[in-house]
């Protein structure tokens, strides 16, 4: 799963969440803005992390529009659905 940790007047946070709808891939956006989400907001700050988005993918996290970072975190998604999906069978038919 992929998170943007944002706000909603981030023009960088946005381009993010376009290019992750353009991309197909399930992810969480966290709007840090609401009084719900400040003590992530202070994890990620005490992280180190002074801009937004904050983007967490199942292998790192960083922060920036970074389309080429969000790119292979979306193929590793896709990957991974791929992989952890439950193969489907067709019922058997009795011949007796």
């Amino acid at each position: 799963m992929i998170t943007v940790n944002g706000t909603e007047d981030c023009v960088q946070c946005k381009r993010a969440t376009v290019l992750l709808d353009k991309e197909q891939v399930p992810y969480e956006y966290i709007d840090l803005d609401l009084e719900k989400n400040q003590a992530k907001l202070a994890a990620l700050r005490a992280a180190g992390f002074q801009q937004a988005p904050v983007i967490e993918t199942p292998t790192e996290r960083f922060t920036g529009f970074d389309p080429d970072r969000i790119k292979k975190a979306a193929a590793e998604v896709r990957q991974s659905l791929m992989t952890t999906a439950p193969e489907l069978t067709s019922p058997q038919l009795s011949t007796g």
